[in-house]
């Protein structure tokens, strides 16, 4: 029986033809090698194929297949993380690529140097249909957090602060349970939090890869359905219940969790007022001024990391 590998490299791929090679080429390029590359082509009807075949001719460490039929997103992940062999696993979504040469190697470091941790994530840059950067994305210090308050800094947010599948690295064992089909949007966020309940999140402020952004990505299509705000009601219907997260409220998650709700009634329906109900009474009446004055701030420093982006883009160009 062959040695099982330390990391599942993993690429659901649906119609990914067109930056693909882009994602396969910067898996390659890794200087770790104890690892397997799964890639599962949920059904493509485009030149996907044809470029795995290309690839898994020039590497023996990819296993392949084409699913009979189309399982849809999170059920194909789902997929690849059963038939997965390794310790540690690395998504690597076929838009998305991998920036540095080291980022797997400094991602297995980081989960093997902290046994305690379930979670690691990196900084990330966006790039747009044509890899250029859009912005950089860095919302943690590098180092080790306590899962809870990290799951916290997202929930205050009202956003996903981790990062998506390509950013992230965790252990197989403690994921078993898989991605909830329940969810359509947020179905990788709700499982990061399941891991950060676990154990700590290990966060490198080093960008070691690349989420791409084009008007024809999943996540696009999902917000042009309307699809999201439900996600988000669950999430916040399901933390708000849990006794620990009251012991690290913050007013200002209160506050984003409230105007998300009254913003969201049209798409959430009654389930929006119910929690929105709950809500209300914890929050002092006195934090909303600052609230304000902190969204303002924040509005503008974001502004000016959008300028500094495009001025590097047009460094590099």
């Amino acid at each position: 029986m062959a040695i099982a590998p330390k990391v599942s490299v993993l690429i659901p791929v649906y119609n990914g033809e067109r930056h693909l090679t882009e994602c396969l080429e910067s898996v390659l390029a890794q200087d770790y090698n104890d690892l397997e590359i799964l890639i599962v082509d949920d059904g493509s009807s485009d030149g996907s194929q044809k470029i795995i075949e290309q690839f898994a001719a020039r590497d023996p460490r990819i296993r392949w297949w084409k699913n009979f039929h189309n399982l849809g997103q999170t059920q194909n992940h789902n997929l690849c993380l059963r038939e997965a062999r390794g310790e540690f696993i690395k998504f690597v979504h076929q838009d998305d690529k991998l920036l540095s040469t080291a980022a797997i190697r400094k991602l297995v470091a980081a989960l093997t140097e902290h046994p305690a941790a379930t979670l690691a994530a990196s900084a990330s840059d966006v790039i747009d249909d044509r890899a250029r950067l859009k912005c950089h994305r860095d919302f943690f210090k590098t180092g080790v957090w306590d899962g809870r308050h990290a799951i916290q800094a997202s929930l205050e947010a009202v956003a996903n602060s981790i990062g998506e599948p390509t950013v992230v690295m965790f252990r197989k064992a403690q994921a078993a349970r898989g991605f909830l089909d329940d969810y359509q949007q947020l179905w990788d966020l709700e499982m990061w939090y399941h891991l950060l309940e676990q154990g700590n999140f290990i966060y490198l402020a080093e960008p070691l890869c690349a989420f791409r952004q084009h008007a024809a990505q999943q996540t696009n299509t999902n917000a042009r359905n309307g699809i999201g705000p439900n996600d988000v009601w669950m999430l916040l219907e399901t933390y708000h219940a849990k006794p620990w997260l009251h012991t690290i409220l913050t007013q200002r998650m209160l506050i984003n969790h409230a105007r998300f709700l009254k913003q969201s009634r049209s798409k959430i329906g009654s389930q929006a007022d119910l929690l929105l109900a709950r809500i209300k009474p914890q929050i002092n009446p006195a934090s909303y001024p600052l609230y304000w004055l902190e969204r303002k701030w924040r509005h503008q420093a974001t502004k000016i990391k959008k300028l500094q982006a495009r001025w590097r883009q047009n460094q590099r160009d």
